[in-house]
């Protein structure tokens, strides 16, 4: 449970520093642990992106999760200023969703235990 945990907030701290690198001044930040899952909702309302980052960022959030290489990796996450990390978040998760309107970004994801 203790890596669980730490992977948790590996995935935390890569969405807060990919918002702060584009100019967010506050996140509204949501961690839900159940029995058998965590799930995060990240909430920004300055956020600046152009269309070809949120493809990307929707691209690197929608990687099917890989465990094999999440054990070997999770540990790097948020030890570079490198968007490419993101792709490990979502090699992370079992569910990622990225919705942005008019400077709002909310990303939902799940990670199954």
């Amino acid at each position: 449970m203790k890596h669980e945990i730490k992977k948790i907030s590996k995935i935390l701290d890569e969405l807060v520093t990919y918002c702060f690198l584009k100019h967010s001044s506050k996140l509204d930040i949501q961690v839900e642990r159940g029995e058998d899952f965590f799930s995060i909702t990240l909430r920004t309302d300055d956020f600046e992106c152009t269309k070809d980052q949120l493809q990307k960022l929707q691209e690197y959030m929608q990687v099917q999760r890989q465990r094999e290489i999440e054990s070997y990796y999770w540990q790097l996450a948020g030890e570079s200023e490198n968007a490419c990390e993101l792709s490990l978040v979502g090699m992370m998760v079992d569910e990622a969703k990225v919705e942005f309107e008019e400077g709002r970004l909310t990303i939902y994801l799940k990670r199954n235990q």
